[in-house]
């Protein structure tokens, strides 16, 4: 092997190294991004929740339903036969069972929160439900923890009252300042 094999052996072994701390950095760019488009995107929801919290009469709450929790959690709002649905079949009984809440609670209004491919939400009156985006796990619990923690930050004054059964969220919740309903008090409607 003459020395120049060996000065272009070296210069290849470089050169894989840097495809492969390129290709590295390609990956953790893609992942940054992605992240940054769940922040801008959850922002965006929790801005038009918190519009929605301002027209909140002074008496008024706002109660945010952990949307999957309540469909498929261990206190599930639906029957047997209701569980067979199609999400989105899911999705509107949930929907429902809310706007049932919100006409036995006139001055209050609700947010649905779901884990979801795509990010985005619609309001129906004084309900809003939201789909956060992304992938990975807790993106919605996450979601409504920043939400409560601008609450927090904007000196919200109004009552934030949070369905779920996941405990582990309850105690997020709680610890932010809001009030935590089982979703039984759905599902008694």
């Amino acid at each position: 092997m003459t020395s120049n094999d060996i000065f272009n052996a070296t210069r290849l072994a470089h050169v894989r190294e840097l495809k492969a701390e390129n290709e590295q950095l390609r990956e953790e760019l893609a992942r940054t991004r992605a992240e940054l488009d769940a922040v801008r995107s959850h922002f965006a929801l929790a801005l038009e929740a918190a519009r929605d919290a301002d027209r909140l009469p002074p008496e008024g709450r706002l109660l945010i339903v952990d949307g999957w929790n309540a469909l498929l959690g261990s206190v599930s709002i639906l029957s047997a036969e209701e569980k067979r649905q199609t999400p989105s079949g899911k999705e509107a009984l949930l929907a429902a069972r809310v706007q049932t809440w919100l006409a036995a609670h006139p001055l209050d209004r609700a947010w649905i929160v779901f884990d979801g491919a795509h990010a985005g939400g619609r309001a129906d009156g004084r309900l809003r439900l939201s789909f956060t985006g992304g992938r990975g796990a807790h993106r919605a619990d996450r979601l409504v923890c920043d939400y409560l923690r601008m609450c927090r930050f904007a000196g919200a004054r109004h009552t934030i009252l949070v369905a779920t059964e996941d405990k582990d969220f309850r105690r997020d919740v709680q610890a932010l300042g809001a009030t935590v309903v089982s979703v039984s008090t759905l599902a008694d409607l």
